[in-house]
């Protein structure tokens, strides 16, 4: 068992005793707010009496009073998905390009600028031709913008509390910036290929993934199998006096049953630690350019000394 895990077990079972008695709420400090972004990718899905997993995801966001963001895959949109759309769009949350299909388009696969291109071109168009034919007040409201883009696969490398000042390098990237130079009238899309921290809702490949809501929970908030978790993030925020405003993205999936499941006590948990939830982009945030950094381990300590511990 590696020390901070060790660590976090064994101030999990002492932290709330004092000679035998439970020690009163009250005694604790007001959490410091903080930003959560939760995005939503691979949707929708939805049937055609408008049930359905993203359905489900959007009456919790609504009795919660939350914002979030949602990435399609344009082959995803059934037509009588248009209305799903619409709802997104409306109550407030933030709807992204997934580009049209996962398979052959992640970050992994040796994809051409030309094919990328036009995957997101063909998710484009389905999003806006079902948006509006079902609403043209919501179509007019998405032309708008802001426009966000979000490559599949992602990178789980992201680190808002490593050392920021070499991050510049990777705007320059190609793959990162296709839309951007290839495109003309791409140009001003937000690029979300990163997050921050996963609740493993939907990465069942990996040898290692959450399989109760419990794990789930777990994962999103201490993290699992090299993720960051929420108290990662807090902790380096403490340490290193971090903007509040470059918040956490954290990656899940409307048709994961064990993600919705678990979402509303990751919702809980988070708010518990002061996480304040909306909709991408972040104030921090700027077209055109990758909005993350990149850190080469995201358990690395760049201080050289354990976060436990606060």
């Amino acid at each position: 068992m590696r020390r901070r895990d060790f660590l976090r077990l064994f101030t999990v079972g002492t932290a709330g005793m004092m000679g035998g008695k439970p020690l009163a709420l009250s005694s604790r400090a007001a959490p410091t707010p903080f930003e959560v972004y939760l995005t939503f990718d691979d949707g929708p899905t939805t049937e055609r009496d408008h049930s359905g997993p993203t359905t489900e995801v959007l009456d919790l966001l609504a009795d919660e009073g939350i914002k979030a963001s949602f990435f399609l895959h344009g082959r995803s949109i059934n037509p009588w998905e248009g209305q799903t759309l619409v709802r997104i769009v409306r109550e407030g949350h933030a709807l992204g390009n997934h580009l049209w299909r996962q398979g052959g388009n992640t970050v992994r696969d040796e994809t051409s600028y030309t094919v990328l291109a036009q995957q997101f071109i063909e998710a484009e168009m389905r999003i806006r031709l079902d948006l509006e034919s079902a609403d043209p007040e919501a179509y007019q409201r998405y032309l708008q913008g802001p426009h966000l883009y979000r490559r599949p696969g992602g990178n789980n490398g992201l680190a808002p509390f490593l050392d920021l000042k070499n991050f510049s390098v990777l705007e320059k990237s190609p793959v990162l910036r296709w839309y951007q130079d290839k495109l003309d009238w791409l140009k001003g899309v937000y690029d979300y290929s990163g997050w921050h921290l996963t609740s493993g809702d939907g990465i069942p490949a990996m040898k290692v993934h959450p399989t109760t809501v419990e794990e789930c929970v777990r994962w999103a908030m201490q993290g699992g199998y090299g993720y960051y978790g929420v108290d990662d993030y807090l902790c380096w925020q403490k340490r290193r006096s971090l903007d509040a405003r470059l918040g956490l993205v954290v990656l899940m999936h409307d048709a994961s049953d064990l993600g919705r499941k678990a979402l509303p006590q990751i919702i809980k948990e988070m708010r518990a630690r002061g996480a304040v939830f909306r909709a991408l982009p972040r104030p921090t945030d700027r077209p055109n350019a990758f909005t993350v950094g990149i850190g080469n381990d995201p358990l690395a300590d760049p201080a050289g000394e354990a976060c436990e511990g606060g």
